[in-house]
């Protein structure tokens, strides 16, 4: 691992890349002892030549989503792809406060978890209306195009430069996996031009979604796991999820002990949960996120510290390298 600023190259020749714009969790925090880290709320983009030009992918609006936005003006880019794990606050707080939801040239194609009739433009109509926000979302949502995601074992999102990102049903993918080719029409591409997005519901209060990026081109797997608590044992749904992933970032919020003793139930993992997952699922490396707000640095560390000595118990020829914690601002090229 090479880290040159905030810079980890995690391979050799970049393909995918992830930027991490907010790992804090549950608040955003600001003080001397999270500046190595970062203080904003979940928020990071995807960039993938599998994507269409002027297109942004991102994950999650936490108070990271601001900072973001402002970079991605700074490109020229008002089309984002968002999609959501779920709804509670740190991870849609950006949302009202980014420029892009103002600029009435931004387009906005939502994606994320619909339940019991509630899913994204239900959220913002409640986000975004007096007293709780002086603009009423029905100013701003001829800029929002809004999808429900109802189930994440039947639904797969998929990419391709040419048309975008779309969703098709799982069983679709399967047909075209034995062609090789995405039949649009009249049209046939090539399915190693395309971005294939994956979903499985972790356990959290609510519908969470936790996403696998798999660019076809390079063969390049990246699984984004927050808000997911430990479970007995490992579904074998979610090894299948995670399998071969050249980086897991995965929610690991408290120690093991805090855990026992204080915050089990709360929707968070442990660090040797993580570490189990990791060698389990057969991924290459782990980054650790959702960063509990009362840490400081050195105890996000500690965190590090603790995955480490859990996958050495596993694997012992694991190197200090397998593992990491997401800071905001870092840009992981794999």
């Amino acid at each position: 691992m090479i880290e040159y600023l905030n810079i980890v190259i995690l391979t050799g020749r970049p393909d995918l890349k992830i930027t991490l714009y907010g790992t804090r969790g549950s608040i955003p925090v600001s003080r001397p002892d999270v500046q190595q880290h970062g203080g904003n709320t979940t928020c990071l983009r995807v960039e993938s030549a599998a994507l269409p030009e002027g297109m942004a992918l991102v994950v999650d609006a936490g108070s990271g989503y601001v900072p973001l936005c402002g970079d991605l003006l700074k490109e020229g880019i008002f089309n984002i792809s968002l999609l959501f794990s779920h709804w509670h606050h740190d991870h849609t707080q950006g949302l009202c406060l980014a420029p892009h939801t103002f600029i009435p040239s931004a387009r906005l194609n939502v994606w994320g978890p619909c339940e019991d009739d509630l899913g994204p433009e239900g959220v913002f109509r409640h986000l975004m209306r007096a007293p709780f926000f002086p603009v009423d979302f029905g100013f701003v949502q001829e800029r929002f195009d809004c999808h429900n995601i109802k189930s994440c074992t039947d639904q797969v999102l998929i990419c391709h430069p040419d048309v975008g990102l779309t969703s098709i049903s799982q069983e679709m993918l399967e047909e075209m996996e034995q062609a090789d080719v995405w039949t649009l029409g009249e049209r046939d591409l090539p399915l190693d031009e395309c971005l294939v997005i994956k979903m499985w519901r972790t356990n959290h209060p609510q519908m969470t979604i936790s996403y696998r990026f798999e660019e076809r081109s390079s063969g390049k797997v990246f699984v984004f796991l927050t808000d997911h608590e430990n479970t007995d044992g490992y579904p074998t749904e979610l090894l299948s999820h995670v399998s071969g992933a050249d980086l897991l970032v995965q929610d690991c919020q408290y120690s093991r002990e805090r855990y026992d003793t204080q915050t089990k139930g709360f929707g968070h993992g442990t660090p040797d949960y993580c570490a189990g997952l990791m060698v389990k699922g057969g991924c290459r490396k782990l980054g650790i996120t959702h960063h509990d707000p009362g840490a400081h640095d050195e105890q996000v560390q500690d965190r590090v510290k603790e995955t480490l000595t859990a996958l050495r118990q596993l694997d012992t020829e694991a190197s200090e390298e397998a593992v990491f914690a997401c800071a905001d601002l870092m840009c992981l090229a794999l």
